[in-house]
Protein backbone atom coordinates (compact mmCIF):
# COMPACT_ATOMS: atom_id res chain seq x y z
CA UNK A 1 0.00 0.00 0.00
CA UNK A 2 1.32 3.42 -1.14
CA UNK A 3 2.48 4.82 2.30
CA UNK A 4 1.59 8.66 0.52
CA UNK A 5 -2.19 7.65 0.33
CA UNK A 6 -2.81 7.00 4.00
CA UNK A 7 -0.86 9.42 5.93
CA UNK A 8 -3.13 13.13 6.19
CA UNK A 9 -1.96 15.76 3.91
CA UNK A 10 -0.21 18.26 5.84
CA UNK A 11 2.25 20.98 5.64
CA UNK A 12 4.00 23.37 8.15
CA UNK A 13 3.08 26.44 5.42
CA UNK A 14 -0.74 26.70 4.57
CA UNK A 15 -0.20 29.30 2.53
CA UNK A 16 2.37 27.60 0.01
CA UNK A 17 -0.48 25.14 -0.93
CA UNK A 18 -3.31 25.48 -3.08
CA UNK A 19 -6.40 23.13 -1.96
CA UNK A 20 -8.78 21.64 -4.53
CA UNK A 21 -9.85 18.53 -3.05
CA UNK A 22 -8.01 16.99 -0.48
CA UNK A 23 -7.91 18.56 3.02
CA UNK A 24 -4.82 20.24 4.46
CA UNK A 25 -4.19 21.03 8.13
CA UNK A 26 -1.22 21.54 10.35
CA UNK A 27 0.83 18.63 11.49
CA UNK A 28 -1.14 16.59 13.55
CA UNK A 29 -0.20 15.83 17.60
CA UNK A 30 -1.23 12.89 17.98
CA UNK A 31 -0.70 9.61 16.47
CA UNK A 32 -3.16 7.71 14.01
CA UNK A 33 -4.15 4.90 16.80
CA UNK A 34 -5.08 8.37 19.30
CA UNK A 35 -6.85 9.75 16.09
CA UNK A 36 -8.79 6.77 15.41
CA UNK A 37 -10.07 6.52 19.14
CA UNK A 38 -10.92 9.96 18.94
CA UNK A 39 -13.85 9.37 16.21
CA UNK A 40 -15.60 6.30 18.84
CA UNK A 41 -16.41 4.05 16.06
CA UNK A 42 -17.81 0.76 17.28
CA UNK A 43 -15.70 -1.65 19.17
CA UNK A 44 -15.51 -4.03 15.94
CA UNK A 45 -14.95 -1.66 13.37
CA UNK A 46 -11.89 -0.23 15.70
CA UNK A 47 -10.26 -3.12 16.13
CA UNK A 48 -10.71 -3.77 11.88
CA UNK A 49 -8.75 -0.49 11.74
CA UNK A 50 -6.16 -1.56 14.36
CA UNK A 51 -5.50 -4.59 12.97
CA UNK A 52 -5.18 -3.48 9.47
CA UNK A 53 -2.39 -0.71 10.66
CA UNK A 54 -0.28 -3.69 11.78
CA UNK A 55 -0.47 -5.52 8.77
CA UNK A 56 0.97 -2.52 6.96
CA UNK A 57 3.70 -2.27 9.02
CA UNK A 58 4.48 -5.43 8.79
CA UNK A 59 3.84 -4.93 4.94
CA UNK A 60 2.08 -7.58 4.78
CA UNK A 61 -0.87 -6.12 2.26
CA UNK A 62 -4.03 -8.29 2.50
CA UNK A 63 -7.89 -7.58 0.96
CA UNK A 64 -9.81 -5.81 3.41
CA UNK A 65 -13.41 -5.34 2.72
CA UNK A 66 -15.89 -2.93 4.75
CA UNK A 67 -19.41 -4.49 5.88
CA UNK A 68 -22.66 -2.47 4.95
CA UNK A 69 -22.89 -1.24 8.88
CA UNK A 70 -19.12 -0.53 8.69
CA UNK A 71 -20.18 1.70 5.62
CA UNK A 72 -22.99 3.78 6.77
CA UNK A 73 -21.09 3.91 10.34
CA UNK A 74 -18.29 5.46 8.25
CA UNK A 75 -20.40 7.57 5.99
CA UNK A 76 -22.77 8.87 9.01
CA UNK A 77 -19.51 9.83 10.83
CA UNK A 78 -18.21 11.97 7.72
CA UNK A 79 -22.06 13.63 7.25
CA UNK A 80 -21.51 15.02 10.92
CA UNK A 81 -18.74 15.89 11.04
CA UNK A 82 -19.03 17.97 7.58
CA UNK A 83 -22.20 19.03 9.44
CA UNK A 84 -20.05 20.24 12.15
CA UNK A 85 -17.35 22.37 10.31
CA UNK A 86 -20.19 24.15 8.64
CA UNK A 87 -21.97 24.96 12.02
CA UNK A 88 -19.03 26.04 13.06
CA UNK A 89 -18.48 27.99 10.08
CA UNK A 90 -21.76 29.79 10.61
CA UNK A 91 -21.18 30.65 14.21
CA UNK A 92 -18.00 32.02 13.76
CA UNK A 93 -17.83 36.16 12.61
CA UNK A 94 -14.13 35.66 11.40
CA UNK A 95 -15.24 32.14 8.98
CA UNK A 96 -18.25 33.99 7.30
CA UNK A 97 -16.74 35.98 4.61
CA UNK A 98 -14.50 32.90 3.48
CA UNK A 99 -17.99 30.84 2.77
CA UNK A 100 -19.91 34.01 1.59
CA UNK A 101 -16.64 34.45 -0.93
CA UNK A 102 -17.08 31.07 -1.74
CA UNK A 103 -20.97 30.87 -2.18
CA UNK A 104 -20.92 34.24 -3.93
CA UNK A 105 -18.54 32.76 -6.99
CA UNK A 106 -20.62 29.33 -6.61
CA UNK A 107 -21.27 29.91 -10.49
CA UNK A 108 -17.63 28.73 -11.33
CA UNK A 109 -18.59 25.57 -10.00
CA UNK A 110 -20.93 25.07 -12.80
CA UNK A 111 -24.28 24.22 -10.83
CA UNK A 112 -22.87 21.86 -8.40
CA UNK A 113 -25.01 21.74 -5.37
CA UNK A 114 -24.13 23.54 -1.93
CA UNK A 115 -25.56 22.02 0.49
CA UNK A 116 -26.28 18.32 1.43
CA UNK A 117 -29.81 18.31 1.20
CA UNK A 118 -31.00 16.55 -2.04
CA UNK A 119 -34.51 17.68 -1.73
CA UNK A 120 -33.50 20.97 -1.85
CA UNK A 121 -34.10 24.08 -4.12
CA UNK A 122 -31.24 24.00 -6.98
CA UNK A 123 -28.98 26.20 -8.10
CA UNK A 124 -29.45 30.08 -8.45
CA UNK A 125 -32.32 29.55 -5.55
CA UNK A 126 -29.78 27.59 -2.97
CA UNK A 127 -27.16 30.48 -3.96
CA UNK A 128 -29.82 33.00 -2.64
CA UNK A 129 -31.01 31.08 0.31
CA UNK A 130 -27.48 30.81 1.34
CA UNK A 131 -26.40 33.74 1.16
CA UNK A 132 -28.85 34.84 3.45
CA UNK A 133 -28.11 32.56 6.02
CA UNK A 134 -24.27 33.23 6.10
CA UNK A 135 -25.13 36.91 6.50
CA UNK A 136 -26.82 36.39 9.18
CA UNK A 137 -24.90 34.07 11.33
CA UNK A 138 -25.72 33.29 15.18
CA UNK A 139 -23.34 31.97 17.70
CA UNK A 140 -24.54 29.11 20.09
CA UNK A 141 -27.60 28.31 18.17
CA UNK A 142 -27.58 25.03 15.73
CA UNK A 143 -27.66 24.65 12.61
CA UNK A 144 -30.01 21.89 10.43
CA UNK A 145 -28.68 19.11 9.00
CA UNK A 146 -30.25 20.09 5.53
CA UNK A 147 -27.44 22.94 5.78
CA UNK A 148 -24.85 20.68 5.71
CA UNK A 149 -22.35 21.29 3.35
CA UNK A 150 -21.57 19.52 -0.28
CA UNK A 151 -17.41 18.48 0.17
CA UNK A 152 -16.17 20.86 -2.74
CA UNK A 153 -17.76 23.62 -0.55
CA UNK A 154 -15.96 22.29 2.66
CA UNK A 155 -12.53 21.93 0.63
CA UNK A 156 -13.01 26.08 -0.82
CA UNK A 157 -13.87 27.52 2.32
CA UNK A 158 -11.07 25.70 4.71
CA UNK A 159 -8.78 26.60 1.82
CA UNK A 160 -9.68 29.96 1.50
CA UNK A 161 -9.61 29.74 5.54
CA UNK A 162 -6.07 28.45 5.98
CA UNK A 163 -4.59 30.62 3.17
CA UNK A 164 -5.41 33.81 5.52
CA UNK A 165 -4.27 32.17 8.72
CA UNK A 166 -1.17 33.02 10.01
CA UNK A 167 0.67 31.00 12.51
CA UNK A 168 -0.23 32.96 15.65
CA UNK A 169 -4.03 32.40 14.59
CA UNK A 170 -3.51 28.12 14.99
CA UNK A 171 -3.52 29.10 18.65
CA UNK A 172 -6.70 30.23 18.45
CA UNK A 173 -9.56 28.34 19.95
CA UNK A 174 -12.04 28.90 16.80
CA UNK A 175 -9.31 27.73 14.48
CA UNK A 176 -8.52 24.70 16.30
CA UNK A 177 -11.88 23.29 16.77
CA UNK A 178 -12.43 24.05 13.09
CA UNK A 179 -9.01 22.02 12.48
CA UNK A 180 -9.88 19.27 14.74
CA UNK A 181 -12.52 18.57 12.36
CA UNK A 182 -10.72 18.67 9.55
CA UNK A 183 -8.15 16.28 10.96
CA UNK A 184 -11.04 13.87 11.57
CA UNK A 185 -12.26 14.30 8.34
CA UNK A 186 -8.77 12.81 7.08
CA UNK A 187 -8.63 10.10 9.15
CA UNK A 188 -11.65 8.92 8.07
CA UNK A 189 -10.59 9.12 4.52
CA UNK A 190 -7.68 7.13 5.46
CA UNK A 191 -9.75 4.50 6.96
CA UNK A 192 -11.17 3.85 4.16
CA UNK A 193 -8.27 4.17 1.84
CA UNK A 194 -6.74 1.09 4.35
CA UNK A 195 -10.32 -1.13 4.09
CA UNK A 196 -10.30 -0.70 0.11
CA UNK A 197 -6.96 -2.25 -0.60
CA UNK A 198 -8.63 -5.11 -1.96
CA UNK A 199 -11.31 -3.13 -4.35
CA UNK A 200 -8.22 -1.04 -6.12
CA UNK A 201 -6.60 -3.82 -6.93
CA UNK A 202 -9.71 -5.83 -8.76
CA UNK A 203 -10.36 -1.83 -10.56
CA UNK A 204 -6.98 -1.50 -11.66
CA UNK A 205 -6.33 -4.73 -13.17
CA UNK A 206 -9.73 -4.50 -15.50
CA UNK A 207 -8.20 -0.95 -17.04
CA UNK A 208 -8.42 -1.52 -20.99
CA UNK A 209 -4.91 -1.22 -22.68
CA UNK A 210 -4.86 2.02 -24.16
CA UNK A 211 -4.75 3.75 -20.07
CA UNK A 212 -1.68 1.04 -19.27
CA UNK A 213 0.37 2.76 -22.14
CA UNK A 214 0.58 5.76 -20.08
CA UNK A 215 0.95 4.40 -16.97
CA UNK A 216 2.57 1.37 -14.31
CA UNK A 217 0.43 -0.99 -12.39
CA UNK A 218 2.01 0.48 -9.48
CA UNK A 219 0.97 3.95 -10.42
CA UNK A 220 -2.03 3.17 -11.19
CA UNK A 221 -2.25 1.85 -7.81
CA UNK A 222 -1.51 4.85 -6.24
CA UNK A 223 -3.60 6.87 -7.85
CA UNK A 224 -6.59 4.94 -7.64
CA UNK A 225 -6.13 4.97 -3.64
CA UNK A 226 -6.49 9.03 -4.14
CA UNK A 227 -10.05 7.69 -6.28
CA UNK A 228 -10.99 6.48 -3.14
CA UNK A 229 -10.34 9.37 -0.86
CA UNK A 230 -12.15 11.67 -3.14
CA UNK A 231 -15.03 9.12 -2.92
CA UNK A 232 -14.65 9.27 1.38
CA UNK A 233 -15.20 12.75 1.73
CA UNK A 234 -18.65 12.92 -0.08
CA UNK A 235 -20.13 9.44 0.19
CA UNK A 236 -23.27 8.64 2.28
CA UNK A 237 -25.58 5.36 1.87
CA UNK A 238 -28.68 7.58 1.63
CA UNK A 239 -27.65 7.46 -1.96
CA UNK A 240 -28.96 3.75 -2.39
CA UNK A 241 -25.53 2.31 -3.51
CA UNK A 242 -22.24 0.56 -1.23
CA UNK A 243 -19.56 2.51 -1.20
CA UNK A 244 -17.60 -0.03 -2.97
CA UNK A 245 -19.86 0.90 -5.92
CA UNK A 246 -19.39 4.88 -5.80
CA UNK A 247 -16.16 4.33 -5.02
CA UNK A 248 -15.03 1.98 -8.69
CA UNK A 249 -16.33 5.21 -10.19
CA UNK A 250 -14.04 7.45 -8.75
CA UNK A 251 -11.24 5.23 -9.43
CA UNK A 252 -11.48 4.74 -12.80
CA UNK A 253 -12.07 8.36 -13.32
CA UNK A 254 -8.74 9.19 -11.49
CA UNK A 255 -6.54 6.71 -13.28
CA UNK A 256 -8.07 7.70 -16.54
CA UNK A 257 -7.71 11.28 -16.48
CA UNK A 258 -3.75 10.85 -15.12
CA UNK A 259 -3.00 8.09 -17.69
CA UNK A 260 -4.28 10.48 -20.37
CA UNK A 261 -2.71 13.53 -19.10
CA UNK A 262 0.90 12.95 -20.16
CA UNK A 263 0.33 12.41 -24.13
CA UNK A 264 1.57 14.31 -26.51
CA UNK A 265 -1.88 14.55 -27.37
CA UNK A 266 -4.69 15.73 -25.04
CA UNK A 267 -7.91 13.92 -25.71
CA UNK A 268 -10.78 14.00 -23.46
CA UNK A 269 -11.31 10.35 -21.26
CA UNK A 270 -15.05 10.77 -22.82
CA UNK A 271 -14.03 10.55 -26.06
CA UNK A 272 -11.63 7.43 -25.58
CA UNK A 273 -14.23 5.54 -23.64
CA UNK A 274 -16.80 6.40 -26.66
CA UNK A 275 -14.70 5.50 -29.60
CA UNK A 276 -13.68 2.31 -27.97
CA UNK A 277 -17.60 1.49 -26.75
CA UNK A 278 -18.40 2.31 -30.98
CA UNK A 279 -15.52 -0.25 -32.35
CA UNK A 280 -16.30 -2.57 -29.34
CA UNK A 281 -20.05 -2.44 -30.60
CA UNK A 282 -19.49 -1.99 -34.70
CA UNK A 283 -21.36 1.48 -34.62
CA UNK A 284 -19.83 2.87 -37.71
CA UNK A 285 -21.28 6.41 -36.77
CA UNK A 286 -20.14 6.98 -33.85
CA UNK A 287 -16.44 5.69 -35.02
CA UNK A 288 -16.67 8.22 -37.55
CA UNK A 289 -17.99 10.76 -35.46
CA UNK A 290 -15.50 10.28 -32.70
CA UNK A 291 -12.35 9.71 -35.13
CA UNK A 292 -13.19 13.09 -36.48
CA UNK A 293 -12.68 14.23 -33.14
CA UNK A 294 -8.90 12.98 -32.54
CA UNK A 295 -7.55 13.63 -35.49
CA UNK A 296 -8.45 17.16 -34.97
CA UNK A 297 -6.71 17.51 -31.88
CA UNK A 298 -4.09 15.86 -33.44
CA UNK A 299 -4.13 18.41 -36.19
CA UNK A 300 -3.73 20.73 -33.55
CA UNK A 301 -1.45 19.29 -31.58
CA UNK A 302 0.96 19.22 -34.71
CA UNK A 303 0.29 22.97 -34.97
CA UNK A 304 1.30 23.32 -31.91
CA UNK A 305 4.45 21.12 -32.01
CA UNK A 306 5.95 22.80 -35.26
CA UNK A 307 5.69 26.46 -33.69
CA UNK A 308 7.06 24.94 -30.33
CA UNK A 309 10.33 23.53 -32.47
CA UNK A 310 10.50 26.25 -34.92
CA UNK A 311 14.44 27.11 -34.75
CA UNK A 312 16.31 29.31 -37.16
CA UNK A 313 18.59 26.55 -37.73
CA UNK A 314 15.83 23.62 -39.11
CA UNK A 315 16.00 22.71 -42.91
CA UNK A 316 12.15 22.57 -42.88
CA UNK A 317 11.14 25.61 -42.00
CA UNK A 318 11.81 29.63 -43.60
CA UNK A 319 13.88 31.95 -42.68
CA UNK A 320 14.27 33.99 -39.16
CA UNK A 321 13.16 37.09 -41.86
CA UNK A 322 10.30 34.72 -43.27
CA UNK A 323 9.17 33.50 -39.70
CA UNK A 324 8.79 37.10 -38.50
CA UNK A 325 6.60 38.41 -40.78
CA UNK A 326 4.77 35.29 -40.87
CA UNK A 327 4.62 35.54 -36.83
CA UNK A 328 3.65 39.52 -37.54
CA UNK A 329 1.07 38.61 -40.02
CA UNK A 330 -0.42 36.19 -37.36
CA UNK A 331 -0.44 38.86 -34.08
CA UNK A 332 -2.50 41.15 -37.02
CA UNK A 333 -5.28 38.83 -37.80
CA UNK A 334 -5.56 37.73 -34.68
CA UNK A 335 -6.28 41.48 -33.12
CA UNK A 336 -8.26 42.00 -36.12
CA UNK A 337 -10.23 38.97 -35.39
CA UNK A 338 -10.55 39.73 -32.09
CA UNK A 339 -11.74 43.23 -33.20
CA UNK A 340 -14.23 41.73 -35.40
CA UNK A 341 -15.78 39.29 -33.19
CA UNK A 342 -15.93 40.45 -29.58
CA UNK A 343 -18.10 43.62 -28.24
CA UNK A 344 -15.86 46.93 -27.23
CA UNK A 345 -15.45 45.32 -23.37
CA UNK A 346 -14.77 41.77 -24.40
CA UNK A 347 -11.88 42.72 -26.57
CA UNK A 348 -10.24 45.12 -24.03
CA UNK A 349 -10.60 42.62 -21.50
CA UNK A 350 -9.19 40.05 -23.88
CA UNK A 351 -6.37 42.31 -25.06
CA UNK A 352 -5.59 43.26 -21.09
CA UNK A 353 -5.55 39.13 -20.15
CA UNK A 354 -3.29 38.55 -22.86
CA UNK A 355 -0.86 41.69 -23.07
CA UNK A 356 -2.60 42.40 -26.77
CA UNK A 357 -1.63 46.14 -28.08
CA UNK A 358 -1.85 48.20 -26.48
CA UNK A 359 -1.14 46.38 -23.99
CA UNK A 360 1.90 44.83 -25.14
CA UNK A 361 4.12 42.20 -22.73
CA UNK A 362 1.67 43.41 -19.78
CA UNK A 363 -0.55 41.04 -18.83
CA UNK A 364 -2.98 42.19 -16.38
CA UNK A 365 -4.98 39.96 -13.94
CA UNK A 366 -8.65 39.67 -13.26
CA UNK A 367 -8.50 41.71 -9.98
CA UNK A 368 -5.90 44.80 -11.91
CA UNK A 369 -9.04 43.99 -14.65
CA UNK A 370 -11.73 44.90 -11.88
CA UNK A 371 -10.15 47.34 -10.40
CA UNK A 372 -10.46 49.62 -13.77
CA UNK A 373 -13.88 48.73 -14.81
CA UNK A 374 -14.93 49.30 -10.95
CA UNK A 375 -16.84 46.20 -10.89
CA UNK A 376 -16.59 42.73 -9.42
CA UNK A 377 -14.21 39.76 -10.29
CA UNK A 378 -17.02 37.62 -11.28
CA UNK A 379 -17.82 40.04 -13.88
CA UNK A 380 -14.76 39.88 -15.71
CA UNK A 381 -14.49 35.90 -15.68
CA UNK A 382 -17.96 35.85 -17.04
CA UNK A 383 -16.74 38.42 -19.82
CA UNK A 384 -13.55 36.88 -20.41
CA UNK A 385 -15.09 33.65 -20.33
CA UNK A 386 -17.69 34.38 -23.20
CA UNK A 387 -15.22 36.37 -25.33
CA UNK A 388 -12.65 32.95 -25.32
CA UNK A 389 -15.73 30.33 -26.27
CA UNK A 390 -16.62 32.96 -28.99
CA UNK A 391 -12.94 32.71 -30.07
CA UNK A 392 -12.66 28.89 -29.63
CA UNK A 393 -15.64 28.89 -32.24
CA UNK A 394 -14.01 30.79 -34.84
CA UNK A 395 -10.35 29.34 -34.91
CA UNK A 396 -11.37 26.04 -34.17
CA UNK A 397 -12.53 25.60 -37.85
CA UNK A 398 -9.46 27.44 -39.37
CA UNK A 399 -7.55 24.63 -37.30
CA UNK A 400 -9.49 21.27 -38.49
CA UNK A 401 -8.34 18.76 -41.21
CA UNK A 402 -9.42 20.03 -44.54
Amino acid sequence: MPKSALLSTSTKDVKSVEVIDLLVTQPSKHSFDERVQGLHLSVDLEKKVHKVCESLSDKCFNNHRLSTSEEEELATEVLLLRHKFTELVWQTKRFNQAALTIIQNIYLFRNRKIFFDPSGPLYERERHEALLLFSSHKERQSLPLSNTFQHLIIARVWNRIASQSSQEDYNSIELNELQLVVERLNTIRNIYVMLTTGLVKKIVSQLGDIYREGISNEDAYQIGSFGVARAAYRYHHSCGVRFSTYAANWIRKEVQRQSLHGRLIRISTNTIEQFSLAQKNNDTENVEQYSQIIKQCSCIQDVTSALDDHTPYSHYIASEQEAFIEEKELKRNVEKTIKAKLSGKECDVIKRRFGLPPYTNTPQSIVEISKVYGVTRSSIYQLESKALKTLKKVFMPIMSPV
